[in-house]
């Protein structure tokens, strides 16, 4: 009751988690209708259609985006996907009003809603303890079941090789448009500065001999992070203790 107390004086809300509607509404930002329709469906469905490739049952709305990294959190995953996609729009927007071009917004939204979405074939959840893990008998990563799926869809040649490409240099291949190359730094933006605030928000639970999860009830990464630049080390420290109650001294460390 007293942790409670404390949110509603600070208001406090539990951190918001976005739901496949978030990505259905962003989906008909896609003008062309045969697009938008292949990229609703998906989302719809997003499983693999092989027969020797069993679903997961992991929820998109509740996977994370990583197990070890960034967003590896419940509702990661959609939050991640929503924040590359549009982030890459507004790159998109700044580009063609400095620049004078026209990029295929289509593409970008498509490629940025979908470059993920089979994340969660290479999950498992531990029921017990409501954590995360790969799947012990690891089949396809996600962007080659991804891709799998995208050609038996019949999907846009341009939007296969966006998907295909979003890992950058990194990847099994370069992005070859500038669509393609601003899906690849806005996921890369976004996957970087969640797994630096994630380190952020590890200091702090370690500290306080808690569990991770029970931040990021509250919190996204991002949120702490920002709370840090603003308020301080400290101030965030304290802030923290009293929402969760502890309130005992904390080492130095680095974060």
């Amino acid at each position: 009751m007293e942790n409670n107390n404390l949110k509603t004086e600070r208001k406090i809300e539990e951190r918001k988690l976005y739901t496949i509607d978030d990505l259905f509404n962003l989906a008909e930002k896609i003008e062309n209708k045969d697009l938008r329709d292949k990229v609703i469906n998906f989302i719809n469905n997003p499983l693999p259609t092989h027969e020797d490739i069993s679903d997961t049952k992991i929820n998109l709305e509740d996977s994370p985006a990583s197990i070890k990294w960034h967003h590896k959190y419940r509702g990661g995953l959609i939050e991640h996907i929503l924040a590359t996609t549009k982030m890459a729009l507004k790159m998109a927007e700044a580009l063609e009003e400095v620049y004078d071009l026209k990029l295929d917004k289509d593409l970008i939204v498509a490629g940025g809603l979908l470059h993920d979405i089979m994340k969660p074939q290479n999950y498992i959840k531990d029921n017990e303890t409501n954590k995360y893990d790969h799947i012990s008998n690891f089949h396809l990563e996600h962007l080659t079941l991804m891709v799998a799926e995208m050609y038996k869809k019949d999907m846009p040649m341009e939007l296969i090789k966006i998907v295909a490409s979003h890992h950058g240099e990194h990847g099994a291949m370069r992005p070859d448009s500038i669509e393609g190359w601003l899906l690849h730094y806005a996921d890369n933006i976004d996957a970087s500065l969640n797994d630096i605030a994630i380190r952020i928000c590890q200091a702090r639970v370690r500290d306080m001999g808690i569990d991770e999860n029970e931040i990021y009830s509250i919190f996204t990464p991002l949120k702490i992070y920002e709370m840090r630049t603003k308020e301080g080390k400290e101030k965030l420290k304290n802030d923290l203790n009293e929402i969760f109650g502890n309130n005992r001294e904390e080492p130095e460390e680095g974060y």
